[in-house]
């Protein structure tokens, strides 16, 4: 059937590790609620209804209930998924604010300490410095990690980030940049520049004593910033 070949793109495209937007995530997720049935008109409009996945994740089952397509078994996978979900979504977004230079190596170091591979994230911000939504990627190698430069205005478009702190790790050498980092440093820039995206820093983290920052190095003056 057409919705099973739709099913099987959408999880290779899952597992290849590509940035997804949030309507095709929740179709994804759907899928165990609806085995023979196409999710993506059940998603658009969860998500038109309630603005994002974690907005509709604390609705009610009542609530859910009430929209189009969504029984009482429906309403409560999805409660039960956001029992499952709340403790990311309160240590990862809801609860985070970057505020200076500071909080941004203080954040990329907790979150990249314990890490035995290479890295990336890139933090999107609000303008009061929550951080709306963190893109995490590893390639399961210990000392290389790549970003597709084509995902990144999809994940502009979805998110609308005021700013973007990006965060990535070094397990040997220290944190000094490499050329590659430079390189990266500077696509992005060019891209947050294109979109009105703010980027505020890059750091790279090699231990707690050892974080380089662009910022604090002076490396994000002139064209690296918009």
């Amino acid at each position: 059937m057409e919705h099973e070949g739709h099913r099987q793109r959408m999880l290779r495209k899952f597992e290849q590790g590509g940035y997804m937007p949030e309507h095709e995530l929740l179709e994804i997720l759907l899928f165990n609620a609806y085995p023979r049935k196409n999710t993506n008109p059940v998603a658009h409009t969860l998500l038109e209804t309630f603005g994002s996945m974690k907005d509709m994740f604390e609705a009610d089952v009542e609530e859910l209930e009430k929209i189009p397509g969504v029984g009482g078994s429906v309403a409560l996978y999805l409660k039960c998924v956001a029992a499952c979900t709340k403790p990311v979504y309160s240590l990862e977004t809801n609860e985070a604010y970057l505020k200076n230079y500071g909080d941004f190596k203080i954040f990329s170091a907790k979150r990249l300490r314990s890490k035995s591979e290479e890295v990336l994230e890139l933090y999107f911000l609000e303008k009061n410095g929550r951080v709306k939504y963190i893109y995490s990627r590893s390639d399961s190698e210990l000392h290389r990690v790549t970003l597709d430069r084509s995902e990144v205005p999809g994940i502009f478009a979805a998110v609308k980030p005021f700013g973007v702190v990006i965060a990535h790790n070094h397990l040997m050498y220290g944190s000094r940049p490499s050329s590659a980092d430079d390189n990266f440093t500077v696509e992005l820039a060019a891209l947050c520049r294109l979109h009105g995206v703010k980027l505020f820093d890059h750091c790279i983290y090699a231990s707690d004593n050892d974080i380089f920052s662009y910022f604090g190095a002076d490396r994000l003056a002139g064209y690296f910033n918009a």
